[in-house]
Parts: C-alpha cells; structure tokens; sequence
C-alpha cells in the first residue's frame, strides 16, 4: 500500500494576494443560526452565496497511519485529539478542531484488507476525500431537498467510542453514487461536544482558527453546479471556471479537473483546503 506523502511540500502558507482572503460571521459557529456571512478579499471581491441554515461541518483526510498522520500534523503546530474506532470496526480517526466550530477529521483504516466502506475506493491515493454538512432534522432536511431532485439517501445511523469509553451517536445522509461535489449531511444525536471537543482541544500552537476555504475538483462542472445550486437554494459567484459558494463563512469552490490537467484517483474529491491564522494568513493543505 502507498504510504502517506510527508506533510512536508503538502502544507504551505499562502502568500501575496491569496493571504488577503478573511472571512468573518456575527455569530460563532456554535451559536445557532448565522444572522451575516462575509469573506472579504482583495478590491472588487464579490461576497457568494451561503448556505442558509447548514454548517460547515468536517473535512476528511484519508492516512495509511493515523498515529504518523498525527504526529506529523503535530509538528506542524496543530493541536490533535484522538477521536476513537468507528461502530463499523474499520476505520479510527483523530480530530483537529477548530475555534469557527469546524474540525478536519485524519481517517485511517484499520485493516489491509479491502472492505466494502465507501472510502476504500480512496485507499491507493490517500489525502482530501470528503466533507460534511451540519443540518439539523436530517429527515425533513433530506425530504425537502430530494423533492428539489437531488435524491440523497435516508438517513442511517452511525458511530464511534471515544478512547476514553464514552459512545457518541449521529446519523448521515449520502448523495446519490456518482454525484460529483456534493457534501455528505450530518446531524448528531449525542451532544456535539462530546463529538467535537471544546476548549483548549481548539486552541493551536500555529494560530489556526478554522476552515477558510475548501477547494473541490470535478469532471462534470456544470452537474455539480447545479446540484450545489439546488441544495443551498441560490447561484454561487463564477469567476472564469470556478463557481464559489459559501458555507457559515468558508469558501467553496468548484474547479474543473481539466483547467488542472489533473485527473483524481478514486473520483471528485477535494484538491486543497485553507485554514485560516490568528496571524491573518492562511495554511494550506494540497
């Protein structure tokens, strides 16, 4: 199996115009509903829409070893917590929380063996795979937008026991197989804390605050466009081939993979995702 790329040459720091983006809310992300949404950026940078009513939720990172994965991302300044196995036995993770209520979750497997996880398919180029919306009333949520077209799956149930024995529950909703940038939904049915700690767990050595922007590509823009169109209920800002939207205050762009010449093994999937610094710059991981 390939090993993880060292994070060395993956995680950078932005500079020049791109170090200009902020993004700021009136509201934490753990307060309720956001009341304004704004990123700002260099002259002329046009606000995008957001996503009425959902969270930015969790970027996934597939690793080959979670407490290399760990450690690496340690080194770099950022505060670790062991997150514990899943209910499904196959795969454990660790969390990177964040103080915008945000976390990155480092996913490995926890077996060689192949198995029928939807991520398996992600295994021989590990790294950005997926990413999660908060919702709340996942069933209604799921009902309504699937009368919209966007057929996501009924919700099911899921899990994981924390290293310290305590059992925290969810449930998801899947988009359709083959829909390409769309999130998976989620809505806890245990506290969120219990989930996603608080506290010092969110406080980091190299300033990292949140999820400033997450960049998606895929084969079939005009297809996700509109299914991201259809789901938040409004157009995203289009400038050349990126379409931008926003959730709870982090950018999401859609690229194609063509203007990148690039091809993503497993499918769409996440291409590079900028975390926002207390130094007012941003770190990013590609």
């Amino acid at each position: 199996m390939p090993k993880q790329p060292p994070m060395q040459g993956r995680a950078r720091l932005l500079e020049g115009g791109d170090a200009q983006l902020t993004v700021s809310a009136t509201h934490d992300r753990d307060d309720g509903e956001d009341e304004h949404i704004a990123i700002v950026g260099a002259p002329g940078y046009t606000p995008v829409y957001t996503f009425s009513g959902m969270k930015l939720d969790h970027v996934v990172i597939l690793v080959d070893d979670l407490d290399a994965a760990q450690r690496r991302w340690r080194d770099d300044g950022f505060t670790v917590t062991p997150g514990g196995v899943h209910a499904d036995g196959l795969t454990h993770n660790a969390l990177i929380c964040f103080a915008d209520g945000s976390y990155i979750e480092l996913l490995a497997f926890r077996t060689p063996a192949a198995t029928s996880h939807r991520w398996d398919r992600f295994r021989s180029a590990p790294g950005l795979i997926d990413y999660a919306v908060a919702v709340s009333d996942l069933p209604a949520f799921v009902q309504q937008i699937n009368v919209r077209g966007l057929d996501y799956t009924a919700p099911v149930e899921g899990g994981r026991q924390r290293p310290d024995g305590i059992t925290i529950r969810w449930r998801t909703s899947w988009p359709p197989q083959g829909a390409e940038g769309l999130p998976f939904l989620i809505e806890d049915l245990t506290p969120r804390e219990l989930r996603v700690p608080t506290g010092e767990q969110r406080s980091h050595p190299n300033g990292a605050q949140g999820i400033a922007e997450l960049a998606i590509l895929v084969n079939h823009l005009d297809r996700a466009v509109h299914d991201l169109e259809t789901l938040c209920g409004g157009a995203p800002v289009k400038s050349n081939a990126t379409y931008t939207f926003s959730i709870s205050g982090s950018a999401l762009s859609i690229q194609p993979m063509s203007e990148h010449g690039a091809t993503a093994q497993g499918g769409a999937r996440p291409a590079s995702l900028a975390v926002r610094r207390a130094q007012g710059d941003l770190w990013r991981y590609e």
